[in-house]
């Protein structure tokens, strides 16, 4: 009896010690800064290839797997490799598992702050200017409020300008002002600090300029920029002389320096234009587009028409081969332009109608502007709130592991005094007490991870593209109304998202809302109808939130053809006791079993199958999804949860 008694208190042991977590690796610091030296050596090679391929074996390696810091550090890497890459998509991808690997540990600030200068240049490349200025911001306050970070002085000198440079887009000047000159006192720090202090130069100057049309700052920092150029011409490039030339001579009222310098910059533009082709940074920026129509501009005031005329052209001519490079803002000034142009000509009917274009233009950009920029503020909103709940949740999790490893150790500690029946007791018990915390440790980090899933902002992007392009097609109704459905999506959802359960008729009137914003975007390239039994109350029935959403979308991308206009979506909800079935049907290609089984890897459709797992273990009711489909005959989904009465 003894012997059996020491064998299961043994026993009791060995099984707690390996459920134990394992400690984190004590060499993580070491191995941060082996990563850091093998970046900087990395970065003297120019095949990005195999630096891509030396970053992917270390995200193999067993001790990274296990580490999410040092994680967060290789996905951060990688996101640079694609950055150089300019392949956006893989890009995003690898910075935002840096951020959720990273999260808001403590002790990482200089990480962190890489990784918000870093979520700033993905938002720079998606348009986002809101987005872009919160994070680079973000980086540059914290960097002002830790004077310790440990990044080096160009890191830093970075921060700042971008920082600056989005400031001054927002008309923020004060703090574009105070950015520019903490990166100016930093650059004695650097060897030769030549193309930092010429950007330095250049940014004040159109800050002056800009911010209250300060004409001799402007030129005091000309002529720094010119200093510098003599002394460095190989290194620097004089377009940005120029055109710092063209604002103050234009600002003084010399129309003919001004336009001796935009011939100048144009120059400079044709040149960048002819050897570099369509990767032209004059062409890809429209800055070769700004020169043309700054020099019609000059033109048709000094009334020398035919020149005029001539560069009106070359804008049109830009447009039809570029028209995606040229901003709203460069459009108002060339249709404003074309207005003078028939003015000057005395060309009277056509100037009245031109000025007409030049108002609803103005007054449509003018809207557009606030429209993107609600779009924007919302979805940093959401940023900061998903930041807020990955912070607490993170904590949540932290005191869950904690609690565990107490436990574990206390349930070790008791055993070995005790006799055979209360170290069974005591084993039962703590098991029962792990799994719970375990279910409640996988509930917190499903939520978490949906929180991440739900309209994220490359969806905002979407929906402002597709609203962009109703506007150049100068389809404003179909705009306004894209716009006020898309409102109302974004709404829904934010409130959605913040409860556990919600009623029906909610969450059906984001479906309606959703279907109809997708209706709109595929010019009603399918049809929809939504269904209840007139028996039952959708106004007294709880369901959980956002759980049909991913496959009414996967129902829209992958059963209806957008070329054609006889696509069907059907979604019926059927009340029967505790239990509610939800049918989304539609009428396309459909797909074999064996291929359904094979490409069917939603992450929305996985987690919210996670979701209903642990929906049916909390509830001890069925909670089940099944995924019919038959090629040429359609797919249906068919979703049985639990539900609650109000």
């Amino acid at each position: 009896m003894k012997q059996r008694l020491i064998y299961l208190i043994v026993l009791c042991l060995v099984m707690l010690y390996a459920c134990k977590e394992k400690p984190v690796a004590t060499h993580t610091q070491s191995l941060l800064l082996s990563f850091k030296a093998a970046s900087e050596k990395l970065k003297e090679n120019p095949d990005l290839q195999v630096r891509l391929n030396y970053w992917n074996t270390k995200l193999k390696n067993k001790q990274v797997k296990a580490d999410s810091v040092l994680r967060s550090k290789v996905h951060y890497n990688i996101a640079g490799v694609f950055y150089g890459m300019n392949e956006l998509d893989s890009l995003k991808y690898h910075l935002q598992k840096a951020w959720e690997l990273m999260g808001n540990r403590k002790g990482y600030t200089d990480d962190q702050v890489q990784l918000y200068s870093g979520l700033g240049n993905l938002a720079l490349m998606e348009q986002k200017i809101h987005q872009e200025n919160y994070y680079y911001n973000t980086a540059a306050q914290m960097l002002l409020a830790d004077t310790s970070i440990n990044l080096t002085a160009k890191q830093k000198i970075t921060v700042f300008f971008a920082a600056a440079q989005s400031s001054l887009q927002l008309r923020q000047f004060n703090n574009a002002f105070n950015f520019n000159r903490k990166a100016m006192a930093l650059l004695p720090q650097l060897p030769t600090p030549i193309k930092e202090k010429f950007r330095a130069y250049s940014q004040m100057a159109t800050c002056f300029y800009r911010a209250n049309g300060s004409a001799d700052s402007l030129y005091s920092y000309i002529e720094k920029m010119e200093q510098l150029y003599q002394q460095h011409p190989e290194q620097l490039n004089a377009k940005f002389i120029c055109d710092r030339k063209v604002t103050y001579f234009s600002l003084i009222n010399e129309p003919d320096s001004a336009l001796f310098y935009n011939r100048k910059r144009l120059t400079l533009d044709l040149k960048d234009a002819i050897e570099n082709s369509k990767n032209a940074e004059s062409v890809l920026t429209g800055n070769l587009y700004s020169s043309y129509n700054d020099l019609a501009g000059i033109f048709i005031n000094k009334k020398q028409l035919d020149s005029a005329n001539f560069y009106l052209n070359k804008c049109q001519e830009f447009i039809k081969t570029y028209g995606n490079k040229v901003d709203d803002e460069n459009l108002i000034m060339y249709d404003q332009n074309l207005a003078n142009y028939y003015i000057a000509s005395k060309k009277y009917p056509q100037a009245l109608k031109q000025y007409d274009i030049v108002l609803a233009r103005t007054k449509f950009v003018y809207e557009l502007e606030n429209a993107r920029a609600l779009a924007e503020m919302g979805a940093i909103v959401q940023l900061k709130a998903k930041d807020k709940s990955i912070y607490t949740l993170n904590q949540t999790v932290a005191l869950s592991n904690a609690k565990l490893q107490s436990n574990r150790l206390w349930l070790a500690i008791s055993t070995l005094g005790l006799l055979l029946t209360i170290t069974i007791a005591l084993l039962l018990y703590f098991i029962q007490k792990q799994r719970r915390l375990k279910s409640e440790t996988e509930r917190i980090q499903l939520e978490q991870r949906l929180l991440r899933t739900q309209i994220e902002p490359h969806f905002i992007f979407n929906t402002l593209s597709a609203l962009q392009s109703f506007i150049r097609f100068n389809q404003n109704d179909k705009a306004l109304k894209y716009l006020q459905q898309f409102g109302r999506l974004l709404r829904s959802s934010l409130q959605l998202s913040r409860e556990s359960y919600v009623k029906l008729s909610e969450e059906i009137e984001t479906l309606q809302n959703y279907l109809s914003l997708q209706q709109m975007r595929y010019d009603d390239a399918f049809d929809y109808q939504i269904n209840i039994d007139q028996a039952h109350d959708a106004e007294s029935v709880m369901v959980p939130p956002m759980l049909m959403q991913p496959f009414v979308e996967n129902a829209i991308i992958h059963g209806i053809n957008p070329n054609g206009k006889e696509g069907m979506i059907n979604i019926n909800f059927d009340i029967k006791d505790e239990i509610l079935l939800v049918t989304i049907a539609d009428n396309g290609k459909g797909f074999a079993k064996e291929i359904a089984i094979k490409n069917h890897k939603s992450l929305a459709t996985a987690i919210s199958k996670e979701r209903l797992a642990i929906l049916a273990k909390q509830s001890g009711e069925t909670a089940s999804i099944e995924i019919q489909s038959e090629e040429n005959k359609g797919t249906t989904v068919s979703i049985i949860l639990p539900i609650k009465a109000v």
